[in-house]
């Protein structure tokens, strides 16, 4: 009759304690799903005013003095480094504990946002990462205003650059289909003449810079880069401004792959 009371016990303790259990799990799970939310479009301002959480468009620092602007208030995020004209377009995904890898377009780890709401800062200094504080709010990017006649005039001072770093010519071209586009253009022109420059500095990278003659840009999808023949060509979605355009690292990936994209 004991044995039959304490088993009797035991199962009423045993379902007391899953009864008090099951909603922390399901605020666990909720939490973990407004985590992921948050880190992608930034979270929600209390009623009383406070904020839990950095402005979607927010200046952030290292303490080692690194500092970059960081625009949420696209599906994309977009962040730019202090003295580098490029922006880049980053892409969120799920990390281990419940955290956010932010990517750049070769899938390379940019930045990290904790499941209790830190920042971590990845670089080729320092792998593991540079946590990162907010330093104040910022102007979401927006493209710029450019004519046709402006186009052109800027593939003509892109060409030069890239010309005068290879000590040969090369020519920038663009085929604008869509109006209002010229800006996202010249855009990846400099991205593009940027990453011929940077390569130029090396033997190897002379050499591997050697059959591109002209450099074509044109509209299509998805964003890609390329070589046919002595032409790189670069094709811009531009219903995904920035992201619809390849980095300076994918260019010079393709280029040192021997023109075929990655």
């Amino acid at each position: 009759m004991r044995s039959l009371r304490l088993q009797s016990l035991c199962r009423g303790l045993c379902l007391l304690i899953l009864a008090l259990c099951l909603p922390f799990a399901s605020m666990a799970q909720a939490q973990a799903e407004r985590t992921l939310r948050d880190s992608l479009i930034g979270r929600a301002t209390p009623n009383d005013g406070r904020t839990n959480a950095p402005p979607t468009v927010a200046r952030f620092t290292t303490d080692r003095g690194a500092s970059f602007v960081l625009d949420r208030s696209r599906r994309n995020p977009l962040i730019q480094f202090d003295g580098d004209s490029e922006v880049w377009a980053l892409t969120p995904t799920p990390g281990p504990m419940g955290d956010i890898i932010f990517k750049n377009d070769l899938g390379e780890p940019v930045l990290k946002a904790t499941r209790w709401g830190g920042m971590i800062l990845f670089s080729k200094d320092r792998p593991t990462g540079d946590p990162v504080a907010v330093a104040g709010r910022a102007e979401a990017f927006e493209p710029g205003h450019m004519s046709p006649s402006q186009l052109f005039q800027h593939l003509v001072r892109t060409s030069k650059r890239a010309s005068a770093a290879l000590s040969r010519l090369v020519r920038f071209e663009a085929d604008v289909q869509t109006p209002g586009a010229d800006y996202l253009f010249a855009d990846a022109a400099t991205v593009t003449a940027d990453a011929m420059v940077e390569m130029s500095g090396t033997a190897r990278g002379r050499k591997l810079l050697a059959p591109v003659q002209e450099v074509k840009l044109i509209e299509g999808r998805p964003p890609s880069a390329w070589v046919e023949g002595d032409t790189l060509m670069l094709k811009l979605d531009l219903s995904k401004g920035w992201g619809g355009r390849p980095s300076s690292k994918r260019v010079i990936k393709v280029l040192a792959s021997g023109g075929n994209a990655p």
